[in-house]
């Protein structure tokens, strides 16, 4: 359907606040929504929803996303009745079973109401609020980015601009935080995060100029956060950016390949390059920082982040493997923790924190990884439902993925979400990527080209 301002589900002001509102993850906690109270698209998503609610006679369904769904809710309701011998008196770091159950269940619950949102929205012809609103939200973590660097440097004004910025969009300002690019989140990992939604679907409208710009900010962003988890997924985007965009030509695929690869070869024919590159990526890759050895305490020879995430997913595979049907119960990864960890992780201080029950201050034990968490809490069997909820889509979008049409770039920026959401369940646990969520409604909206406008294989041009 055509947009038009009387058939407009929700004001285009709103969709485009909403978009640039999933950039915004450490804002000051003002709602008693738990973990959920520091992201700004909780702020915008009531609004918007009392307005889509106006009329909820042309509010449309997706069978299959709801039929899944709705099994992925019963697998979870089952996982939680079979153990709740156990959930119904477990109790650690001041929280109970069932109340893990409860908040994170509203968590999940969340992430369809916003799939379903912007499934209508796409459907009464309002994506361009999306894309302009993803746009908004990238150009905003550029401008911040900017000052961010400025201030690395302490130069005047520039400075003061960004300290005053950092007392709203950062609600918990530590004491030391590593000179890592997090623009607008709460870290590094998190900039990344945020990235692998916003990047796609603002390159749906940009102009070529807009394009080369879009590319260098988040390339250098990819550099200045020195994360492992932005090398991983948005690097992977950009290889699915340039696959899909000559992936009909093949010759000039080679050659660009070709380049690349001579180039390479050139820069690391310099020994003294060829050393500082090769030690900084190395470190990076083990260490999570080109500097090395994060703790620098004398004596130090590991880094202790690496040996706590690979603790607790080993622990999670350890509650997979003890009940791998249904898991150990929907929110329960945190209270089986302590007994799935192994004793040579103890020489990690953050894991010791993790399973005393008295330090309360780290929080809750984090899994590192979704698809671990599902597979611990939920089983094989919630766990193949919540990739059948995403990878259909994932599919589609892909097939039809393409830079010569808006609608194949929808497609294309639906399909790099989605396979930045997968790759982002290696590195983070939580339920709270609504970019994810977006996609995913978009994408099931997202009608195929018209006949003729797709040609599958690969097309050639001669010399």
């Amino acid at each position: 359907m055509t947009e038009t301002a009387a058939g407009r589900l929700v004001p285009r002001a709103v969709v485009v606040l909403m978009v640039v509102a999933t950039v915004f993850n450490d804002l000051p906690p003002i709602l008693p929504v738990g973990e959920l109270a520091k992201d700004g698209f909780i702020y915008m998503i009531p609004v918007a929803f009392l307005l889509f609610m106006r009329r909820p006679s042309i509010i449309a369904f997706p069978t299959g996303f709801t039929l899944l769904f709705l099994g992925f809710i019963g697998v979870i309701v089952a996982s939680v009745v079979v153990n709740y011998d156990e959930i119904s008196v477990a109790m650690f770091k001041g929280r109970g079973g069932m109340s893990r159950v409860i908040t994170q269940g509203m968590m999940v619950a969340l992430g369809p109401v916003v799939a379903l949102m912007f499934y209508n929205l796409v459907r009464y012809g309002q994506a361009r609020d999306i894309s302009r609103g993803a746009a908004a939200g990238l150009i905003t973590m550029a401008v911040v980015g900017f000052f961010e660097v400025s201030s690395w440097y302490d130069i005047p004004l520039l400075t003061q601009i960004h300290d005053a910025a950092s007392a709203v969009i950062h609600g918990e300002e530590s004491e030391f935080y590593p000179i890592r690019m997090r623009l607008t989140t709460f870290e590094a990992s998190w900039a990344a995060v945020m990235l692998t939604f916003i990047f796609p679907f603002a390159m749906t409208r940009a102009s070529t100029p807009l394009l080369f710009f879009y590319g260098a900010f988040v390339a250098t962003a990819l550099v200045l956060t020195q994360s492992r988890t932005a090398m991983l997924v948005i690097g992977f985007q950009f290889l699915v950016l340039i696959w899909t965009l000559l992936r009909r030509r093949r010759d000039q695929m080679i050659q660009l390949v070709t380049a690349g690869f001579i180039g390479l070869l050139v820069v690391m024919s310099v020994p003294d390059i060829q050393r500082g590159v090769t030690e900084d990526i190395a470190n990076l890759i083990e260490y999570g920082s080109t500097d090395g050895l994060i703790d620098t305490t004398p004596g130090v020879t590991e880094n202790y982040s690496n040996v706590t995430r690979l603790a607790a997913i080993e622990a999670g595979v350890s509650m997979f493997e003890e009940r791998p049907v249904l898991g150990v119960g929907f929110g329960q990864y945190g209270f089986n923790y302590p007994a799935h960890v192994g004793m040579e992780a103890m020489r990690s201080w953050e894991v010791r924190s993790y399973v005393t029950e008295a330090d309360i201050e780290l929080a809750w034990p984090p899994a590192y990884s979704l698809h671990v968490r599902l597979l611990a809490e939920v089983g094989v069997v919630g766990y193949l439902l919540w990739l059948a909820i995403i990878l259909p889509t994932l599919f589609r979008s892909l097939y039809y993925a393409d830079g010569a049409t808006y609608l194949g770039r929808m497609h294309l920026a639906v399909t790099m979400t989605l396979i930045g959401w997968m790759l982002l369940g290696a590195s983070i646990d939580s339920f709270r990527f609504f970019g994810g969520w977006i996609a995913l409604g978009v994408g099931l909206a997202l009608p195929r080209p018209p006949q003729g406008s797709y040609r599958g294989g690969v097309t050639y041009r001669s010399a």
